[in-house]
């Protein structure tokens, strides 16, 4: 028996497109920024440490705990201004990517079959058999598909119905590793 072709026609829309990439960003960086900001809580235990150690007249250890609160400090805001110039500059990216779309609008193509994925937008046709597709990610707005371990495609829900949403994911399971975050 021949399994079913899933075939999906998604419009290209400036809204989706940025709410897709407002997501992935935020994604992508939460658990960095979480941890960066824990060197704020290191920063003030050594400010209080260094403090302490100063009115007890021990300046060995107030140099040293007043030493790793700078270190920190600077790391923290390091990395503060590296995440601002990536977010700047990946806004710059959208914008561009916005631009393009505007001028080329035409629909974004998914297929699934029983051999390959493939996937077509204005600019780049991806096809990739079912072993090339390392895993899908389910999130609550959107399915994740990455191929090659290094080309991801975010298919949001809202754009295919919950009957055709379904058949993907069995599609996905069967032919893919399935994984959710």
């Amino acid at each position: 028996m021949n399994e079913e072709i899933l075939i999906y026609n998604t419009p290209t829309s400036e809204e989706i497109l940025r709410k897709i990439h407002q997501h992935e960003l935020k994604r992508l960086w939460k658990d960095n920024l979480a941890k960066n900001n824990r060197n704020l809580i290191w920063i003030i235990f050594c400010v209080i440490f260094a403090t302490v150690t100063f009115i007890s007249s021990d300046y060995t250890f107030t140099s040293f705990f007043t030493g790793f609160g700078i270190a920190t400090l600077s790391s923290y805001f390091t990395y503060y201004f590296s995440y601002r110039k990536f977010r700047k500059k990946y806004l710059e990216i959208l914008e561009k990517e916005i631009s393009n779309q505007k001028l080329n609008s035409k629909d974004v193509i998914w297929e699934f079959t029983s051999t390959h994925f493939s996937f077509k937008n204005y600019k780049a046709e991806y096809k990739f058999i079912w072993s090339e597709v390392t895993y899908c990610i389910l999130d609550d707005k959107y399915l994740y598909i990455t191929a090659s371990s290094q080309v991801s495609f975010i298919l949001d829900k809202a754009n295919i119905n919950e009957e055709n949403l379904n058949k993907t994911i069995l599609y996905l399971e069967k032919h893919s590793r399935f994984e959710e975050i």
